[in-house]
């Protein structure tokens, strides 16, 4: 074959290719184009839908398929979709019956405002179905880029590749971020009109109230299946695996969160939940109400805790240290850091071990106060570094602001405190009272007649008050109870002679 007879082959092919191409395009314009066509798949859509569907303009491409371009889609009344681009691609074999079938959507730039207009078929089409010029049967695949959905002030961007197959969606991709963090989506809806279904939720970082917040406006109108004469129709139940390798509860920030959670559109169930939290590790159940001012409760264990760390997040660094095992059982309500520990209750309990309370002063109070002969370390003011101590635990009930206890108990190689009272949760008030007693070697330094009227078990006993804020707490031993102690020692030293010597006297 002669060089010039294959471009002549060329040339030709060329031109019917170009000529079928243009074929193709005038009579996919025929067929889909139009205002005719345009009014048609506006009420199909919104019969579909269940709110009105208003398309801007429609346009057709035939490369790399048939495609019919919607745009300027808009949808509700009033309007809280917005679609700026809309291309519906169909097989040509289904377009030759005038059918849009198995096709796939590609939507290209969006507009979501939540709470969502109930979605859901709800009126028939306004033109028989017969009598259409193009009928739109079925989507199969639907590719989403550059969407925003706004929520209460709060907006985030994404895109989503998803496919369908008959009334379940399998959720490939879906990706949105906001204020500098992304998160991803995985799973399968299988009820649109809850929705419900199972998903797996991956986030680098991940704000829990936001999520919840968002969540409480898509509950409120995302369901397709909200609308008039949706009688019956699902209630949103989704099940998501949560991954964060950060998340915020507010400005209290988490590590390593793992959960499996139960959305419903009351609220979020995250049981169980797992996080790093000061260096500790926290294990539990997390519930938040999807409500406009959230509530919460809680369970958890809690080990390893950095006392330190967490008493600096408080605001209050510096004032004690040590590792912490906690169990926590509590409930409340709110948006900000004072109106959650005003409104918590239920209870917990805390062991610190090997730490220190600040500017405490325990030891040197009582010798103060005793006029013991004290070494130079003990009549010493308390040191910057805190009063240490091996153990500190109590069990608390907390309601109104308060933490109350009967049982705190502090010991440390010098002394041994017990006592009861309150502690404010914001840390600016502290009241708690009990006896504190000085150690073996501590007592045998106290003078005889000190031990003899205070003592209680061999060792030097006071009653003592720490009071104030806990950034500058106060120590004061109670003279006047510490003096009735020391009568009723005495009273039964003397009632004890007088047995003994009336014994005495029987005997002989």
């Amino acid at each position: 074959m002669t060089r010039t007879r294959l471009v002549r082959i060329l040339f030709l092919s060329a031109i019917v290719l170009t000529l079928g191409v243009a074929g193709l395009y005038v009579w996919a314009r025929a067929v889909l184009a139009g205002d005719a066509v345009r009014a048609a798949v506006a009420s199909q859509l919104s019969a579909a839908l269940g709110q009105p569907v208003a398309i801007g303009g429609l346009g057709v491409s035939v490369f790399p398929r048939v495609t019919m371009d919607l745009a300027d889609v808009a949808i509700g009344d009033p309007v809280r979709i917005r679609i700026r681009r809309l291309h519906v691609g169909t097989p040509l074999g289904a377009l030759l019956s005038r059918r849009i079938e198995h096709a796939g959507v590609r939507l290209d730039g969006a507009h979501v405002e939540l709470p969502l207009p109930p979605l859901g078929a709800s009126r028939p089409a306004a033109t028989d179905r017969g009598g259409l010029p193009v009928t739109l049967v079925s989507i199969d695949e639907i590719a989403v880029r550059d969407v925003t959905i706004a929520s209460g002030g709060r907006t985030v961007r994404g895109e989503a590749a998803l496919r369908l197959a008959g009334s379940t969606i399998a959720i490939e991709r879906l990706s949105f971020g906001a204020a500098g963090t992304r998160f991803t989506v995985t799973g399968e809806i299988t009820d649109l009109t809850g929705p419900v279904g199972r998903l797996t939720l991956g986030a680098g970082a991940l704000n829990v109230p936001d999520l919840a917040a968002f969540l409480a406006d898509f509950s409120r109108g995302a369901g397709a299946g909200a609308g008039p004469g949706a009688a019956g129709a699902g209630r949103m139940r989704l099940a998501v695996a949560i991954q964060a390798d950060r998340a915020s509860f507010g400005t209290l920030g988490v590590s390593g969160l793992r959960g499996q959670a139960r959305v419903t559109p009351d609220a979020v169930v995250i049981d169980p939940i797992h996080f790093q939290l000061f260096e500790g590790a926290c294990d539990g159940a997390l519930t938040l109400t999807l409500a406009r001012v959230p509530a919460f409760r809680v369970s958890a264990r809690v080990a390893g805790l950095d006392v330190g760390a967490a008493m600096a997040f408080a605001g209050h660094p510096g004032t004690i240290t040590g590792r912490a095992a906690a169990m926590l059982e509590l409930a409340g309500r709110g948006t900000t850091a004072d109106r959650v520990l005003d409104s918590a209750t239920g209870k917990a309990r805390f062991d610190v071990t090997d730490g220190t309370v600040a500017r405490l002063g325990l030891v040197r109070t009582v010798v103060v106060a005793t006029s013991m002969r004290a070494s130079p370390r003990e009549a010493a003011p308390a040191a910057p570094s805190g009063e240490a101590f091996s153990r500190l635990g109590a069990t608390f009930a907390v309601a109104s602001g308060l933490a109350r206890t009967e049982d705190l108990r502090f010991e440390s190689p010098d002394v041994q405190l017990s006592a009861s009272g309150a502690v404010r949760l914001d840390g600016r008030a502290v009241d708690l009272a009990g006896p504190l007693q000085l150690s073996d070697a501590l007592s045998r330094q106290a003078g005889r007649d000190l031990v003899r009227y205070t003592q209680q078990d061999g060792r030097v006993t006071v009653p003592i008050t720490v009071e104030g804020p806990i950034d500058d707490l106060r120590v004061r031993v109670g003279i006047a109870d510490m003096a009735k102690r020391a009568l009723v020692n005495r009273a039964g030293e003397e009632i004890k002679k007088s047995i003994l010597k009336g014994l005495g006297r029987i005997i002989k």
